[in-house]
């Protein structure tokens, strides 16, 4: 593919052209689209680099070609936003030839909007702590397990990490996932209830993890692995083995390394046993009435 101005300066600091972009996206496209195809996308563009501002777009833009789909989604005070929908590795490339960073996308796909297919939990440790957020990561792998869940943890090239979880089709769509996804970062928090919190506002985190459930619901998006990040250095957000967990960094794999790392192999769907998780969290004293927000603010009061 033709680079356009491929010696624009992405990643200023480290040295690191929009060709250096695009040529990360056509090697690790084709794990990409593994995961990506067929799902509506935001993209995380950066123009003039990353040291300036970038922008969120969920709109595919008309110069956009006919190989990335569109699918219109209503927006709540009316109107639409139609979000590009990728199938082909070269189309990421493409997108990245466009100044993408970060792809994000949806849990469900544009066939089946209402059926989520991954649950996903971010571990968000206070001020970057990457050994708390890997006891965190490893905690809510003690929780799967114990229901008989594989998860597959993604250090997310930012502070944190993710716990992947395949599904099989489930009845309830994004209601049945976000009850469970609320259960199990309840029973994680039971678990550690000095380390790790469901607590939305950062200010009553106290330095602890943030279990983030709140990925697990309609058009909310999570971001695509092996996509890179807009911090110094370039780093990816790539899937790792749970024992490699112990000795990977958040933000440990860059452009310059990913190359060396052994993908591990991708968890297969499962069922969600949601009765069981349900019940084992409501033992726990877990919460899972009061009502919130998108965001997780209680909204039971006035």
């Amino acid at each position: 593919m033709r680079v356009s101005s491929p010696d624009k300066l992405l990643f200023p600091a480290d040295g690191i052209t929009k060709a250096d972009v695009v040529a990360h996206y056509q090697r690790v496209g084709e794990a990409m689209v593994d995961l990506v195809a067929g799902r509506p996308l935001t993209l995380q563009r950066f123009p003039r680099g990353i040291e300036a501002k970038g922008f969120m777009q969920k709109n595919a833009a008309d110069h956009f070609p006919p190989s990335i789909r569109r699918l219109p989604v209503p927006k709540r005070g009316g109107g639409e936003t139609i979000y590009p929908v990728v199938d082909r590795a070269d189309d990421l490339a493409y997108l990245a030839n466009q100044n993408t960073i970060t792809f994000h996308m949806w849990t469900s796909s544009a066939d089946h909007p209402g059926r989520p297919d991954w649950l996903v939990i971010d571990l968000d440790p206070e001020a970057g702590d990457a050994d708390a957020a890997r006891a965190a990561t490893s905690t809510v792998g003690d929780v799967l397990r114990s229901f008989e869940l594989d998860g597959l943890p993604l250090a997310t090239g930012s502070k944190g990490f993710h716990v992947w979880v395949p599904l099989a089709s489930i009845d309830g769509g994004f209601g049945t996932v976000a009850l469970a996804s609320r259960a199990l970062a309840g029973l994680a928090v039971a678990a550690a209830p000095d380390d790790l919190t469901t607590e939305f506002l950062k200010r009553n985190r106290k330095g602890r993890v943030f279990v983030d459930w709140l990925r697990n619901g309609p058009t909310a998006t999570v971001v695509v692995p092996y996509s890179l990040r807009p911090r110094p250095g370039a780093p990816v957000a790539t899937p790792v083995a749970w024992d490699e967990l112990a000795t990977t960094d958040p933000d440990g794999w860059r452009i310059d390394t990913i190359g060396d790392h052994e993908p591990p192999p991708m968890p297969a769907p499962q069922n969600l046993p949601v009765e069981a998780i349900e019940r084992a969290a409501r033992a726990a004293g877990v919460d899972l009435d009061t009502p919130h927000d998108r965001f997780g603010r209680d909204r039971s009061g006035p």
